[in-house]
């Protein structure tokens, strides 16, 4: 009688999370997906309106020439061989 009971409930349970999954989950992707559009959109308009309003927009660069616009600081002036620890000089035999 005990299993019988269990199997009834299980059963229930089961088609009722099914009842609710169908209804929900459609929702659920449809609302992820809205929101996913919306943001791709804000960002392609952010890009559209940077590139728009950009200070380089009418510059054209000649061909050949390169700019360097950014160079990354540099570190305090540090010997590799000091760090890297003891080299050892030999020779080859063959």
């Amino acid at each position: 009688m005990g299993f019988l009971k269990f199997l009834f409930i299980a059963i229930v349970v089961l088609w009722v999370v099914r009842l609710v999954a169908a209804r929900l989950l459609p929702w659920i992707l449809r609302r992820f997906a809205a929101k996913m559009q919306e943001q791709a959109y804000r960002d392609f308009q952010a890009q559209h309106q940077r590139q728009a309003n950009g200070p380089r927009q009418h510059q054209r660069k000649t061909e050949g020439k390169i700019n360097i616009e950014y160079i990354p600081p540099q570190p305090p002036n540090q010997r590799g061989s000091k760090q890297a620890g003891e080299f050892v000089d030999f020779e080859e035999l063959k």
